[in-house]
Parts: C-alpha cells; sequence; structure tokens
C-alpha cells in the first residue's frame, strides 16, 4: 500500500487513532498500534477509546496518551479539545464512524484514513482507502493501517504489559488460588443471544473436563449471572466463576493462566488470542474467515449451517442451531488435544 511517500512518513511525529468500541475490536487493534510504534518509536500515539472499554489500554506502552471519550455525539465537546491540543499529523480511524470521523475532523489533521467499507459519513470525511477483504482475518485487515506507514509486521509475542504485570498477576492468581493447572477457561456468554452456547452444552462439557480430572473456570460479565447460576447449580465444584469479578485488564491476566480457552464469538475470546493462549472458538452466526481468534494455535468450530452467517439478523425463530448443535465432546476433544499439543 504506497498511499504514503517515504518524506511524509518521515514528517510524521504525532498519530491519533480512533477505535472507540467494542472490546473484541480493541483487543484485535492492539497488535496493529504495538507493530506501529515498535518500527516508530519516536511517534507519539494517542488512541480514543469508549469510557467503560479503556481499561485494556491502561499501561499499554506503545500509547502515548489515552483519549477516553463517552459514547455518541458527546465525545465532541468532552475529548474534542484534548484531540486538537494533541496536534496530530495522521489520523488513523479504525472505527470508521461518523462520530470518530468527526473527531478526526476537530483534530485538524490534514492526512486522515478510514476502511473503504466506511459507514454513515466516515468516508466522506476521511480517505476511505484501507482494504478489509472479506476472506482476511480482522487482526490482517487491521494492520494494513500500519502499511500506509511502511509497517507489514505483527508483533510476534503478547503484550507483555497483560502478561507480565506484578500486580495483575498477583490478582489474577489469588483469585485462581487452588485451581489445578492446567486450567480451561471459557467465556460463558456473548453480546447477543445467537452467539452463546446454552448453558446446558456448557454444564455437559465441564462435566467431561471433571471426568478428565481439569478444572474449568468461568469468566463473564454481570450479563452472564443468569447461565452462570444455572451452569453452577449442576456442576458444583468442577468449576469456580470468575463471572463479574474482573476488569478487562484481569481479565486478560487471568487467560494468560490457562492452558486453554473456549468461548463464541466475544471480546473475551479474542482477549485470549492478543495473550497467546490456544483457543477453541465456537462460531455461528459471523464468519469465521474474518472474525475467527487470531494465531496458528487457535481452533474454530463451526457447522458452516445453510443459514449462516446471519450477524444480527436470525432465521432460524430463535433456536440458533449454529451454537446450539455444536456438541460438547467435539469441544472436550480440542480441548484436551490443545492441552496435549503445549504439554
Amino acid at each position: 500500500m504506497n498511499i504514503l511517500t517515504k518524506q511524509q512518513i518521515d514528517g510524521i511525529e504525532r498519530i491519533l487513532v480512533i477505535k472507540m468500541s467494542a472490546m473484541g475490536d480493541i483487543a484485535m487493534s492492539i497488535p496493529t498500534i504495538t507493530a506501529i510504534k515498535t518500527a516508530l518509536p519516536h511517534v507519539s500515539i494517542a488512541w480514543v477509546v469508549r469510557h467503560g472499554l479503556s481499561d485494556l489500554l491502561v499501561g499499554n506502552p506503545s500509547i502515548d496518551n489515552l483519549i477516553v471519550a463517552p459514547r455518541g455525539l458527546a465525545a465532541l465537546k468532552a475529548v474534542g479539545p484534548e484531540i486538537r491540543r494533541f496536534r496530530p499529523n495522521i489520523v488513523l480511524d479504525m472505527q470508521g464512524l461518523s462520530v470518530s470521523s468527526l473527531l478526526g475532523l476537530y483534530s485538524g489533521a490534514k492526512l486522515r484514513y478510514t476502511w473503504e467499507t466506511s459507514r454513515e459519513i466516515s468516508g466522506i470525511i476521511s480517505r476511505a482507502v484501507i482494504p478489509t477483504p472479506d476472506e482476511t482475518n480482522a487482526v490482517e485487515c487491521l494492520l494494513n493501517f500500519a502499511r500506509i506507514l511502511g509497517v507489514t509486521q505483527l508483533p510476534s509475542h503478547a503484550p507483555s504489559y497483560l502478561t507480565d504485570n506484578p500486580e495483575l498477576n498477583s490478582h489474577v492468581e489469588g483469585l485462581l488460588d487452588g485451581i489445578r493447572a492446567p486450567i480451561v477457561g471459557m467465556h460463558i456468554g456473548a453480546s447477543i443471544a445467537n452467539k452463546s452456547w446454552p448453558a446446558a452444552r456448557w454444564v455437559e462439557l465441564i462435566q467431561l473436563l471433571s471426568a478428565a480430572g481439569l478444572q474449568a473456570v468461568l469468566f463473564g460479565a454481570n450479563a452472564e449471572r443468569e447461565a452462570e447460576g444455572q451452569i453452577l447449580a449442576q456442576v458444583g465444584t468442577a468449576a469456580r466463576s470468575l463471572v463479574g469479578k474482573t476488569t478487562p485488564r484481569q481479565l486478560a491476566a487471568a487467560i494468560a493462566k490457562c492452558g486453554v480457552f473456549v468461548g463464541g464469538d466475544t471480546g473475551a475470546t479474542h482477549i485470549a488470542a492478543l495473550v497467546r493462549t490456544p483457543v477453541v472458538a465456537l462460531m455461528g452466526p459471523t464468519p469465521p474467515a474474518k472474525v475467527a481468534p487470531y494465531g496458528p494455535t487457535n481452533e474454530v468450530i463451526y457447522l458452516n449451517l445453510a443459514c449462516s452467517p446471519c450477524f444480527r439478523h436470525p432465521t432460524c425463530g430463535g433456536r440458533y442451531m449454529c451454537m446450539s448443535d455444536i456438541d460438547a465432546e467435539r469441544v472436550f476433544r480440542s480441548c484436551t488435544a490443545k492441552l496435549a499439543a503445549v504439554r
């Protein structure tokens, strides 16, 4: 991608990154920012992120200025002046929506880039030139923002600020105290119903793991409390629940302690890939080619039904067979294979 000349790249001192949500998208964007900072260490990077999601980025050494914005148009008034003071030479609008494009415009930067598939008014305000091929993983697509700066190599390691932070590790070791290794981590919910694996299936998987001498740890937000209750009522001490007990950074540090991680197309699953824990991803309404957890140690179980992918518009009348028909025994076999591979 020869969008910028070497002279233009050499003149860049400050980069404004706008990726405000969601948690999984933020996790998938971190490697690109790490790559840019590694290749251009003299450049100052500011990242605009939405309030409530910023914790995952706290302490990231690639970010010089973390700008936390409220949802919607309120962000313009709340963080516009701070963005203006930062005086970026270039804006990388990884969100590609109206608010993000307006924030980029307000920054005063003449160089503003976003996705070629940009939505709302972002393609009018910024140059919509960043390719996002359908069959290319989102992490590789995000790297295209770095490629316009001449950066082509993703990092080969997990972000140490999440995996090697003494304070975080001490906290999560307390949460995991007494659990036998290797730990099987699992995120038991999803942002929308058709991305979720039924509680009964989680119960079956945990029982299979328990019979094999393996203990599960449940992760999730407060929205997963109902599923948590249904699962724990049937599995007892075969699983420990950390549902609602971790911040995003604590979640990342805890998942990094797991031998394998199971989840749907959720933020936690992409965090697991970010910290290089082997993942068994259960996917149905979203296309694996695009949003599978990134990395060679990860596996996707996808039934490839005729109605998939349906995204947010299922046609199955709430049956969600693309997820409910994924067999627990199959997931169990994938988990034990992953654990065997790393021993």
